[in-house]
């Protein structure tokens, strides 16, 4: 299946939400730790369309550490001008790129969890089609996914309550398909609206 229709179209859909942001709105720490949401923005277009050379040299300043590397890339970038950010991810939002060796449902799970990342925080509509989640769940539960979500994760079994959609073994966590990928994801900020007998075990990872 062809998922970059659905990418590029939740790609515009949140270029339409922050082309709508004013100054103090721009300045509000996103959920992903560390990040405000101009930062994030910087990151979702280095992410779009990586540059090489900039992000080799980063890896090399941050000792072969990936993460640390994306993060550097986009706490420098967001210090650029908010009209420049939103041009710069204008010109990506159609673009085609995953990282080599990884599914569509990573560039797809990028943006559907930033998303969140991003409207949640400034109390903004998250709706966005709950099939869309289902191939980011895959990848979510997949062995290369790990580094979608911190360490640890406790074994339970994830039901959604919009979808046809499971995955795991042990005590029972439902809600709706997207809380179920944030908090998956690890973040706590949706985990009040999921249920069941695996709460306690999942509320402890999270903490």
């Amino acid at each position: 299946m062809d998922l970059w229709p659905w990418t590029i179209k939740a790609r515009q859909s949140l270029l339409s939400t922050l082309e709508q942001l004013d100054d103090d709105q721009w300045s509000t720490q996103s959920l992903s730790e560390g990040w405000s949401i101009r930062e994030l923005l910087a990151h979702l277009t280095l992410a779009a369309r990586p540059p090489p050379r900039r992000f080799l040299t980063a890896v090399a300043r941050a000792r072969g550490n990936f993460d640390k590397a994306n993060h550097l890339l986009a706490v420098a970038d967001g210090c650029r001008p908010v009209a420049v950010l939103l041009e710069d991810y204008r010109s990506v939002v159609e673009h085609r790129f995953s990282p080599p060796g990884w599914p569509q449902a990573a560039p797809l799970g990028d943006i559907l969890l930033h998303s969140l990342d991003v409207r949640i925080p400034l109390g903004l509509p998250t709706e966005h089609p709950a099939e869309q989640y289902e191939p980011v769940m895959g990848l979510l539960f997949s062995r290369v996914g790990r580094s979608f979500t911190r360490t640890g994760r406790p074994a339970v079994r994830w039901v959604a309550s919009d979808r046809e959609w499971t995955d795991g073994q042990g005590p029972e966590v439902s809600g709706h398909i997207a809380d179920i990928a944030l908090t998956a994801a690890g973040r706590d900020s949706r985990v009040d609206q999921l249920s069941g007998d695996g709460m306690a075990v999942v509320r402890s990872w999270l903490n």
